[in-house]
């Protein structure tokens, strides 16, 4: 955890709101102070060697949306770049393209092949921001916002949607997880995605969606749910259920 709050203050902040640090799993808490949209202080942290980060808003500039955003967009491009010098890329190209084009050599090209690397998701405030994170493709994004005036939406027209956000929200429970194929169906089967539910029904399970091996996106709720195909055992399916 980097920012700028001294690590007495952050402990007690974290403990306020309910983090109870008995009770990690799988995961060990390391406090390191610095400002985030520094580069310097960027610098003394190893980068390189994370699989994922989160930059979450800074609740200190969080009733300016753009300031928050602003900021949260400097710690990306900083990480990403960093990211970019220190990785060592064998088989990056040298371009050729005209200037200014999103290739390999370019700057942006070079923080595209560092987000294979490494994922960053960031919280961003204002919708404006996340065209911004769809054009460059060097980050995922978490419209925080949105999120819980959707969920305040749901709520609203159905109350009993409450129960089924707090199911998914909660620490333990059922949760979004992707399954192997192999789980549901045998090489070369024919099924409908009806078939597969269920299947994972009796697995205790809710299938909303599946990926594709050749496919960049999962599909969610599709449309031709009774249409038979022959499903790959390198495919994936996204599914409500209790963690293994």
């Amino acid at each position: 955890m980097f920012n700028e709050v001294l690590e007495n203050e952050r402990e007690k902040k974290l403990l306020d709101g309910g983090l109870d640090f008995n009770r990690l799993a799988n995961i060990t808490l390391v406090h390191r102070e610095g400002n985030a949209v520094i580069r310097r202080h960027l610098e003394s942290l190893p980068l390189e060697c994370f699989d994922s980060i989160l930059i979450l808003a800074d609740e200190s500039v969080e009733d300016s949306a753009i300031q928050a955003d602003s900021r949260s967009l400097a710690t990306l491009l900083l990480i990403r770049d960093i990211q970019a010098k220190r990785l060592p890329y064998g088989d990056a190209m040298v371009t050729t393209g005209h200037r200014g084009s999103l290739s390999q050599g370019s700057w942006i090209g070079d923080m595209q092949e560092a987000s294979d690397k490494s994922v960053i998701i960031s919280e961003i405030l204002d919708p404006r921001t996340k065209n911004l994170l769809a054009m460059s493709k060097i980050s995922d994004y978490v419209l925080s916002n949105e999120l819980v005036s959707m969920a305040l939406a749901m709520v609203a027209e159905d109350r009993q949607i409450n129960d089924v956000l707090e199911e998914l929200f909660a620490e333990e429970g059922n949760e979004l997880q992707i399954r192997q194929a192999d789980l549901y169906l045998d090489k070369g089967e024919e099924l409908s995605f009806y078939e597969i539910l269920l299947r994972a029904r009796q697995r205790r399970e809710i299938v909303i969606g599946y990926r594709l091996a050749d496919a960049e996106r999962a599909i969610i709720n599709p449309p031709a749910k009774s249409e038979r195909r022959r499903w790959s055992l390198k495919d994936v399916f996204v599914v409500i259920a209790v963690k293994e």
